[in-house]
């Protein structure tokens, strides 16, 4: 199962880019785990010498072998740990990407929680598979071997008895346990999805309680379900773990003794002794064997999850990196298409540039699906969106970002001040273009404050105030006047409509508001599609 598991990070197309950098390290770590192994299987050596010549040359020899091994340990350790980290830090980076290039639908898909288990949990996960399992291969291999080599030399092949043990052990915890988790692990998921349940009603409850001054019931159905984990729990502790932790235990150092002893006690001392240590050192790896696996189990499960979100398709990023002046931007023969539901087909648009067009429809109708579209955000099924006679899959990323802005609905601010978030957008501008550009957007504020204190319709008009800072040639606003007033609304039409002549701007804004869209140079009403494809 271990090699399996590193062999998928070396050869999986999407884990492999950050685990090759990190393989060299590995094979050297492992190098110096497996010389560790060695220096203290030579300590014990030294011991066993010691017993039939008590003189300080063996003892001097076996502590120098004990901190040679302890050295090279360390040395390994730390190699490991270096290579985890860059691999880590490489996975992450990789991740990130390709979330920022997801389309938007996929994106809306995955839910923050999942995002945040990918980059940052299931990375995590990968430690042990990456860190310790190479130096672990060392120690269920090597070690084990040099040992047997060592007895069989020592007492012959009656030495092989001593293995019974460990392999019983082994044998355990590679069929019995995966099998028990597998039966079990499911009702023990179950109990504690049904802990969290409880937990969120008991949450509610208490605000039930505020208005109505009950929550008894959440805080019953709460409390039986906590007691039947724990319940669960100490049974299965009581019944199963600990009795298999004592059996195991008893079988692997015990009986691991006394076959040792039985083959070896008609030979002299020095070679019962070698006998009774290297017979431990053998069977000492099976130990960590349980805990090892479950660690495996887990990393297998976060590869898995990892790579499959790696493969998720990304948006398309073409090698144009320069375009003629024509900043012609329209929809040409366009399908898009949401979980199976026609969002719009066949759709032909071209906005007029030095204007505003406004698009209109009921709620639901794919309004921002249509504007994420023609951000590049999402991706037509059928048709193309271009600008300046080209399309936009063809525009190298950072050209398409610097040519087209996208500010989405919602006051989304960066933890920082308002200068700040503004100089995101434009770099090289001065405090008092900064302000200009919030009094057009309708908000007079000081730059230095905390974004994040501002209130939803003063973060709104933060990120509006980045439509005239931009140098971008179209401009996509996703319900702008969602959070003003009719008063605030028509001064920013009026900025927008300026904006759009003065600067020679494409813009194009969605909205509810069919007085606001009246106002518009252009509109652009969608219908529902129904089933068939047609507009309803």
């Amino acid at each position: 199962m271990s090699d399996l598991s590193l062999g998928r990070l070396m050869i999986d197309p999407s884990l492999a880019p950050a685990f090759r950098p990190a393989l060299p390290q590995l094979l050297a770590g492992t190098l110096a785990a497996v010389f560790s192994g060695l220096a203290m299987l030579a300590a014990l050596w030294c011991m066993v010498q010691l017993v039939g010549n008590l003189t300080s040359y063996w003892v001097i020899l076996s502590v120098g072998c004990w901190l040679t091994g302890a050295a090279l340990a360390a040395l390994a350790s730390w190699i490991v740990h270096y290579a985890e980290a860059g691999f880590s830090a490489r996975l992450r980076r990789q991740v990130a990407h390709h979330i920022t290039r997801l389309p938007a639908t996929t994106l809306s898909k995955q839910g923050d929680q999942t995002l945040k288990r990918l980059v940052s949990d299931d990375i995590a996960t990968l430690h042990y598979m990456v860190a310790h399992l190479p130096s672990e291969i060392a120690i269920f291999a090597v070690i084990p071997l040099v040992s047997i080599f060592l007895l069989m030399i020592l007492v012959g092949p009656v030495a092989l008895w001593v293995l019974l043990p460990g392999a019983i052990a082994s044998l355990y915890y590679l069929i019995i346990v995966p099998h028990v988790s597998k039966r079990d692990g499911a009702a023990r998921m179950q109990v504690m999805l049904d802990i969290i349940a409880a937990a969120d009603d008991y949450a509610r409850g208490i605000r039930d309680n505020r208005i109505y001054g009950q929550q008894s019931g959440a805080l019953s159905s709460y409390t039986q379900s906590t007691q039947h984990f724990t319940k669960n729990m100490v049974s299965w502790v009581s019944k199963v773990a600990t009795l298999a932790a004592i059996a195991v235990a008893l079988l692997q150092a015990v009986a691991t003794f006394a076959i040792a002893y039985f083959v070896a006690y008609q030979y002299d001392t020095m070679t019962l002794a070698a006998t009774l240590f290297f017979s431990l050192a053998i069977v000492t790896p099976s130990l960590r064997l349980g805990h090892g696996l479950d660690y495996v189990a887990a990393g297998r499960a976060a590869a898995s999850r990892l790579s499959a979100f790696l493969k998720e398709p990304i948006l398309t990023s073409g090698h144009i990196q320069q375009l003629e002046t024509d900043s012609a931007f329209e929809i040409v023969d366009a399908s898009f298409v949401i979980d199976g539901q026609c969002v719009f087909d066949q759709l032909n648009y071209s906005f007029p540039n030095q204007s505003i067009t406004a698009i209109t429809g009921p709620s639901g109708v794919g309004k921002t699906s249509l504007l994420k579209v023609l951000a590049g955000l999402d991706v037509l099924q059928k048709g193309r969106v271009q600008f300046a006679k080209t399309d936009l899959s063809q525009l190298n990323e950072k050209l398409r970002h610097q040519q087209i802005l996208f500010i989405p609905q919602g006051g989304d601010v960066l933890p920082a001040t308002v200068k700040e978030n503004l100089a995101l957008s434009a770099v090289n501008a001065d405090d008092q273009q900064l302000e200009q550009a919030l009094l057009k957007a309708q908000l007079k504020i000081d730059l230095n404050t905390d974004a994040t204190l501002l209130s939803g319709g003063e973060k709104q008009r933060v990120g509006i105030a980045r439509a005239f800072l931009t140098n971008a040639s179209v401009i996509l606003l996703d319900e702008p006047t969602s959070a003003l007033d009719q008063a605030n609304s028509t001064k920013l039409m009026q900025q927008l409509q300026d904006l759009a002549k003065q600067k020679n701007k494409t813009i194009v804004m969605v909205t509810h508001d069919l007085a606001l869209a009246a106002e518009a140079d252009a509109r652009l009403a969608l219908d529902v599609i129904s089933d068939s494809g047609r507009s309803l």
